[in-house]
């Protein structure tokens, strides 16, 4: 607690040279005195004030510190949703790739099988057409 210096001497003098009598002023003096003992308990200090601004502060980072795990956890989850999803659709193109090998293969029996049928329709006139022109 802070000390206020506060003369009660001083102040009875005064009151006297002013023309308050000398019972009066000694009495104003004491009560004075008592009102500034009395009152000091309610003076707001630095050190008062500097402990109450730590304390606020220290409220105000544990409610950051709980908010922002608030937020990590939110984001884990929603990396989590992310994650198993884009899981799902990659497997879907693995299927999708297994798929379109199949039908490449597919396809590559398609032109051999068209192949050999030109190559069977065609031999016999190229066979015909050799013979007229060597004959």
């Amino acid at each position: 607690m802070a000390a206020i210096a506060f003369d009660t001497l001083k102040f009875a003098r005064r009151l006297i040279a002013a023309g308050v009598p000398e019972k009066q002023a000694e009495t104003q003096a004491e009560l004075m005195a008592e009102a500034f003992v009395y009152n000091m308990d309610s003076v707001v200090t630095k050190d008062y004030l500097d402990a109450r601004f730590g304390e606020q502060e220290a409220r105000i980072a544990a409610q950051f510190t709980q908010q922002d795990a608030r937020i990590d956890a939110r984001f884990s989850e929603q990396d989590a949703k992310f994650e198993a999803r884009f899981t799902g659709i990659e497997s879907r193109f693995v299927g999708i790739d297994l798929q379109f090998a199949k039908i490449k293969g597919d396809f590559r029996l398609v032109y051999w099988m068209l192949g050999i049928i030109m190559a069977s329709t065609v031999t016999p006139y190229l066979q015909k057409l050799f013979v007229l022109l060597s004959g």
